[in-house]
């Protein structure tokens, strides 16, 4: 008996391993081009301002400038030569108002001195300028007793979708005694997945004596946690040399903090692998009961349990030089294979968000409806939403990547508006089915377009009303 090649998922195979091969050697690309100022965060205290507005007159543009990587107040920079051409000038921008002081000083202290007093209602604060730079003494029963600073200026960490803002307080007998979180625009379920868990506790008693500490990254918020603990390292090589010279008599500008994930990411991630192998090997017996069975099991160790969101922006951020963590990578490259081999195993047994609705849909007490658009007007509308968003994300608006309900539903935070869009989703399936899935879902598109492309078959979608259940995959 010969044994037959698929030759066309093969080589869509063979393709994807040679990527992700180049990007394990070479890392991920730099993205000169990237118009970051789209995706971070407008810093109000050192963004520039105008100035001066006069008559439009014409002048040519020659380049595009910028703050220096520096970050230092009226440092400039040429970010990226363009041909000369003839545009209209609007007005003049600078970083204050007036030739003498920064206006930034007072705006900043301000701010500062606010939270402070949010989290220390019995202490003296007292805030301090040094250059162009604030920070605090902070005062127990008129004694000085530790040092607040920020990484508002030297910020050149980026996170998922920009710099993350920081605040650290140091004791004078040198050690980092708290790290705060002050604002970024990272996405908000995985921030409140941040600030609930111990993250920031681990940054407390560290010793500045020490050149390198390690601590644990949260497991689906990889990139944030190691961005946040970048931006203290940073801060301590930048801002704080500063600040902190006049109270220490020792350098602390070999004081370090990384960020690492745990090994139980490997455990986690043999679960994930033993559902794709439920889902694709053949030989398997896929009984309703085990479907339910795994349906559940999903949803509570994938969704509720790691909260591990897995979104079509996986596959672009090795693109945008952005760094994967292994889980994540072996995460993607199983999601990819199940696609090409395994009929898209992930939208039909691994995602969480999939099983809600599958669940909400087979003990629905109603019956399916018809809506108003065809299966094939919800297969472009979900198009449409896809290459919208590679588009944005691509161009530089990376808030883009946090359209994805997974990680809003599990997160159960109370708080977040997200949280009832995607209950409302889950719900709709009961008389809608799969809604999210057939209509919205970029990740689903992704994996689909890969599923086809693998097998050879661009089939017509057929004009038929969403009118009936889809056939029972897991539940």
């Amino acid at each position: 008996m010969k044994l037959k090649l698929d030759y066309r998922k093969t080589t869509i195979t063979v393709f994807i391993l040679s990527i992700f091969l180049y990007f394990t050697l070479a890392g991920p690309l730099e993205r000169n081009d990237l118009h970051e100022n789209i995706s971070t965060i407008e810093n109000e205290f050192f963004a520039p301002k105008l100035v001066t507005d006069f008559v439009k007159s014409t002048t040519k543009e020659a380049g595009l400038i910028s703050e220096g990587k520096s970050y230092v107040l009226g440092e400039y920079g040429l970010v990226r030569a363009i041909p000369k051409k003839v545009v209209k000038e609007a007005g003049m921008i600078s970083f204050s108002n007036t030739m003498g002081e920064s206006l930034h000083n007072k705006e900043w202290a301000e701010a500062m001195s606010k939270r402070l007093k949010a989290s220390y209602e019995d202490e003296d604060i007292v805030i301090k300028m040094q250059g162009d730079l604030c920070y605090a003494e902070i005062y127990q029963r008129g004694r000085l007793s530790s040092l607040y600073f920020e990484n508002m200026m030297h910020n050149t960490v980026q996170g998922f979708s920009g710099p993350i803002y920081l605040g650290m307080e140091t004791s004078l007998g040198g050690s980092l005694r708290e790290v705060s979180y002050i604002t970024s625009k990272e996405t908000e379920s995985y921030l409140r997945k941040i600030l609930r868990s111990t993250y920031l506790n681990q940054y407390q008693g560290l010793s500045l004596d020490d050149a390198e500490h390690t601590i644990d990254a949260i497991s689906g918020a990889t990139i944030t946690t190691r961005a946040m603990a970048e931006g203290v390292t940073e801060a301590f090589h930048t801002t704080a040399p500063q600040i902190l010279e006049t109270y220490y008599d020792k350098s602390i500008e070999a004081f370090g903090v990384k960020a690492e994930l745990t090994y139980w990411w490997i455990f986690n991630l043999l679960v994930i692998a033993c559902i794709f192998g439920y889902a694709v090997i053949p030989q398997i017996n896929k009984t309703k009961k085990n479907r339910l069975f795994v349906s559940l099991f999903t949803m509570a160790y994938i969704g509720f349990g790691m909260n591990s969101s897995f979104t079509y922006i996986t596959f672009l951020m090795p693109f945008m030089g952005t760094e994967l963590s292994l889980f994540l990578a072996l995460y993607a490259l199983l999601t990819l294979f199940s696609a090409v081999w395994g009929k898209n195993a992930y939208c039909s047994y691994v995602c969480p968000f999939g099983a809600a609705q599958m669940l909400t849909l087979k003990y629905s007490p109603f019956k399916s409806k018809k809506l108003i658009i065809t299966n094939k007007q919800a297969e472009y509308i979900r198009y449409m939403i896809t290459l919208v968003l590679f588009g944005g994300f691509i161009y530089g608006y990376k808030q883009f990547g946090n359209f994805e309900l997974f990680p809003d539903l599990f997160s159960m935070e109370l708080s977040s508006y997200w949280l009832y869009i995607s209950i409302a989703f889950v719900v709709i399936s009961m008389r809608y089915p799969m809604l999210w899935c057939r209509a919205a879902c970029p990740t689903g598109c992704v994996l689909d377009s890969l599923k086809i492309a693998s097998e050879g078959k661009f089939k017509k979608t057929k004009t038929k009303k969403i009118n009936q259940k889809p056939k029972v995959v897991r539940a």
